[in-house]
């Protein structure tokens, strides 16, 4: 079951996590390219798990991807409405602005024991091995460190 026990989070982030899809490839998107996060990044594939989520707006989505189906485990998260889903947005609170990025989902090998498997045998880096992903993550960050939103980083 997704907890719904989060408080303010939820509204804080933008959205609540209602469950995902089994982990495959999926398609993200650029939705705003003009933003400093994510200029100059065309759209790419990564395999981590995809958050299907009640959101809680107004916010500004810079990368979404689309996803219809089962959240396959979950008592939510099922979808048949095809509609741009945020992997990457901004929301403010308060004075303040929160950034929202739902990669970086990464599988070690002792990772699945509650699915009963002791070890996975590998290592699964999900985005970690996608090289815009760590572009836009260069970014997330340093913004988040000096304020400043710098397509350089």
């Amino acid at each position: 079951m997704t907890p719904r026990t989060l408080g303010d989070l939820p509204e804080v982030l933008g959205s609540q996590f209602l469950g995902h899809p089994p982990i495959a490839p999926y398609l993200v998107e650029i939705t705003a390219p003009d933003h400093p996060f994510v200029v100059c990044v065309e759209p790419f594939e990564v395999t981590d798990e995809l958050y299907i989520s009640e959101l809680h707006p107004p916010f500004e989505v810079l990368a979404h991807t689309r996803f219809v189906g089962e959240s396959t485990g979950f008592e939510e998260g099922h979808t048949t409405v095809d509609e741009p889903r945020p992997v990457l947005n901004l929301k403010d609170h308060g004075s303040g602005t929160v950034c929202y990025f739902t990669l970086g989902h990464c599988r070690g090998r002792f990772d699945v024991q509650d699915l009963g498997i002791d070890d996975l045998g590998r290592v699964d880096l999900g985005s970690w091995a996608v090289p815009e992903f760590h572009t836009i993550l260069r970014r997330c960050l340093a913004w988040a460190v000096t304020g400043e939103i710098s397509p350089a980083a």
